[in-house]
This record gives structure tokens, sequence and C-alpha cells, in this order.
């Protein structure tokens, strides 16, 4: 079977790395990659194809900036609305646009809070039908493999225009809540059936189009618990472990304010016990940081291999956090995972927004016994882990939603899923 992929951040994201090269053993994966993302994948096998994805210039690209505007003008949005703009503004202050470009992105997205929001995901997509420039996709691919977000819109709607097979991955837990890319002519791989419901509620997809697959981004957690390191010890003393949430300085910076308050209450607390920061990975200025490197009893954890973090969460006595993936990670683990929502809703309305999103809430924030909502409510939990780790302080409901699989036992369900659905001839 010849597989075309249109991935994204392969970068960063081991794990579909991995899913790529392995279902590149058995099948023709040719991977569609941005031009000026090319030089990230050199962990792709030889075997894989890859295509490289030109950057639009001329009249085409002129083209595709009134799009881009006109789409963040008036493009349908998923209905949890906040969550969307608080991703766009974070993504628009980390960007490397230049200054004329932030800025009128910035005016638009405040403007489209109060346009009619009258485009679809796809339609947005049909207005580049007549973009018909010399980038053709390969002829003879049986099925489509794409990823959210996602990479390329233009090339994602020439892969529509072949009528073929397309089935697109919902990466993480978070993406149907903040993205508005999701189109209606595509298949849907989701890791649960509450996400499964987010793309239903959220996105309007309908139902018969969405599989409950798994998360390939556990797949390290199962590889980990399987392993001889996971019978190891970590450190020599009793730690909160706290992962930093958030790669923009404005947020970040009201993050490390609560992780001070968090320390100096550990410290008063239980003073025998630390407090191990682990920045977030994508933080590029780790000067925000340097308040929380002055006390003494907060440790940096700067080692961002998966298997230390796993050692980490797993020798823990609670894990903390401002709303991560890796909070839904710690509940793997016998590892209380605790969201943190001490925020001021007036003076960090980022922050608060951040800790509130739609994600958060629905999956983290479902039980009370696992958010720290005041000072003297951390103090009892502190109290409470020094003398064990209560049964209620688990959430077994939320692991039980996503089980852990391999990934070769996802590839396999994936290629089932292509065949079993009769989408294409076996």
């Amino acid at each position: 079977m010849k597989i075309g992929v249109l991935p994204h951040y392969l970068d960063t994201r081991k794990d579909l790395v991995d899913l790529l090269n392995l279902l590149g053993k058995e099948h023709d994966v040719v991977a569609y990659i941005r031009e000026s993302d090319v030089q990230k994948v050199g962990r792709l096998l030889p075997g894989i194809t890859i295509i490289s994805i030109p950057a639009l210039t001329g009249i085409f690209r002129i083209f595709q900036i009134l799009g881009q505007y006109t789409y963040l003008l008036f493009g349908q949005i998923p209905a949890s609305q906040n969550n969307y703009y608080l991703t766009e503004h974070i993504k628009l202050l980390n960007s490397s646009y230049k200054k004329w470009s932030k800025l009128i992105q910035s005016y638009l997205l405040s403007l489209s809070k109060m346009t009619p929001k009258i485009i679809s995901y796809d339609q947005y997509l049909d207005s580049f039908s007549w973009l018909k420039p010399s980038f053709k996709l390969e002829a003879d691919i049986d099925v489509f493999l794409c990823f959210t977000e996602i990479s390329c819109d233009w090339v994602f709607a020439k892969i529509i225009q072949e009528n073929k097979p397309i089935w697109t991955y919902v990466y993480s837990w978070d993406h149907p809540c903040k993205m508005k890319t999701f189109s209606k002519r595509t298949n849907y791989l989701v890791w649960n059936e509450g996400i499964k419901d987010d793309l239903v509620t959220l996105q309007g997809i309908e139902d018969e189009k969405i599989q409950i697959w798994g998360a390939t981004q556990f797949v390290f957690i199962e590889q980990f618990l399987n392993s001889k390191t996971n019978n190891y010890e970590d450190d020599c003393f009793p730690y909160i472990y706290l992962g930093c949430a958030t790669g923009y300085d404005e947020l970040a910076r009201q993050e490390v304010k609560y992780c001070e308050e968090i320390a100096n209450i550990l410290q008063t607390t239980l003073p025998n016990w630390k407090l191990i920061i682990r920045p977030y990975p994508f933080q590029k200025n780790q000067n925000v940081y340097y308040p929380l490197k002055a006390l003494s009893n907060v440790v940096f954890d700067d080692n961002t291999d998966s298997e230390n973090k796993f050692l980490k969460l797993k020798n823990a006595k609670a894990f903390f956090h401002f709303g991560t993936t890796l909070g839904y990670e710690a509940v793997y683990f016998n590892t209380p995972s605790f969201l943190i929502d001490l925020t001021d809703p007036d003076k960090d309305v980022l922050l608060n927004g951040f800790v509130h999103q739609y994600q958060n809430d629905k999956y983290l924030n479902a039980k009370d016994s696992l958010v720290i909502k005041s000072k003297a409510r951390l103090i009892n939990i502190l109290e409470d882990l020094a003398r064990g780790q209560p049964e209620f302080y688990s959430n077994q409901d939320l692991r039980s939603s996503t089980p852990l699989q391999s990934l070769p036992v996802l590839a396999e369900k994936l290629i089932s899923k292509i065949y079993n659905d009769n989408l294409i001839s076996l």
C-alpha cells in the first residue's frame, strides 16, 4: 500500500517519526514536508520518500496571504472560543513573523471577535481550487494520513481534491478546543471517547467519521513501564515535581510567581522536601526562571530525556502543573497529579485563562481533590502526602479512558482500520 503523509513538527514529535518509520518497513510512505522543515527530519529512514513542499511565491503568495487574513476575520472557530483566542494570541506573540505582519494579524484577531463567522474550513480550502502551481501529488497513493495541526492548507486542499481516503490523526487532547482547521471531509483518529465527543461538540464533525485509535504520545510511557529502568530509584530526598507549561514570557513569569509561593509554602510545611522544577522545553528565554534558582529548596530538572522525565514522575510524591499534557501523562504513574488553580483572575488574566482552558476544566479539573485552589488547601495536601498517598488522590478514570499501547500495536490498528472500513481495496 502507498501512503501519502502530511506531517507536522517532526523535529519535536519523535513518536510520529517512529510511527512513519514503522509504517515504512511494510508500506511505501511518501511524506510531504514543507521546504523550511525538510532539514529537521533527519531521523526518518532512507526508505521513506520525502517530497519538499515549496513556499508559494508571486501572485500565489499574495493570494495565500489574503486568504489567510480573510479566514482569520470570518473563519468559523471552535465552540470553545476562549481557548481559540488565547492560543492564537500566544502564537502571534511567539511567532517569527515580521513586526508589520504581527501588527496586522493582531489587529485582525481582535477585530474577528466582532465579525460574523461565515467561512467554514472546507470553504477556505475550496478557495485554493484555482491555485495550481507546478507542485503535484503522486498519482498512485492509496490513502492519505494527516496530523493536526494541518501543516499546509493549500496542499491539504489538493489532497482532498484527490477524492481518496484521508485519515487525520488528532495529535493532542487540546487540539479540538483551540484549532479551527478541522475539515468535515476526512476521517478522524482520536485518543478516546472524550476527545471524540469534543470533535462533535466543538467542531461539528459527524460522529461516524471519528474512530478511537489511541495516543502515540503515550507509547514512551508504555515502553518505560515495561523496561528495567522503571525499577530505578531517583534522587535521595522526597520531592514534589512541578512541570512548567508555557513558552511565552509573560505567561511564564506569572507561572514563576506562583512557583515561588509553592516553594516557600513547601519550605515552611516540609523543610526536608524539595521542589524539582521542569522548565517548559520550548521556553527560549531561560532568564524568566532566575527568581526560582535562588531558592534553597528548588532543584531544576534541565534533562529533557523522556526516561529521566518518567523517573522523576514515578518517584515524586506528587506532580504539580498549571495545565499541561504532562499532567495527563502523570496519571499513568502512582503519583498524584494536581492542577494548580491559585491564580488571581484579575491580576493574572492570561495565566488564569490558561489554567481554565476547556481541556483542563474537562479532564483535569473534574475532581476537587486533584485541584489546588487555595494556599490552605496546598498545605493540607502536602501534609497528607507526607503521611502517605491517599487513594482519593488518584485519577483512575482518566487513565482507563486511554489505555497505553505500543507503537507496533497502534500501527497495526491503523492499517486494519484502513482495510476493514473498505476505504481501499485489499
